[in-house]
């Protein structure tokens, strides 16, 4: 195991109340990336426009909040994601919850 998928496992055990897993596949997607790459800066948060997720790409495998996720997403890196309209949308409502 790995020091992402270790750092998964910890963060994954700290859940008490509603499943953490659920919480960070449920509309909290990009703060668990973000979280990750925090704690791993050589990684990069990356997107999978076509089912609204984010993941971190980290020595070329993907990673969520339930491990491995490579052979699953099909990502973009989230810093080129164009499409001013839908990447607003994104923001508005996945990340700030402004809406």
């Amino acid at each position: 195991m790995n020091s992402v998928e270790n750092f998964i496992n910890k963060f994954n055990s700290a859940g008490k109340t509603q499943s953490i897993t659920e919480v960070f596949t449920c509309g909290y997607c990009y703060w668990f990336a973000h979280i990750l790459h925090s704690r791993f800066p050589k990684s990069e948060i990356m997107y999978d426009p076509v089912v609204n997720h984010f993941v971190v790409k980290y020595q070329n495998r993907l990673y969520d909040i339930t491990g491995d996720v490579t052979e699953k997403y099909d990502v973009i890196p989230w810093k080129d994601f164009s499409g001013s309209i839908e990447r607003k949308r994104i923001i508005d409502h996945c990340i700030e919850f402004n809406k």
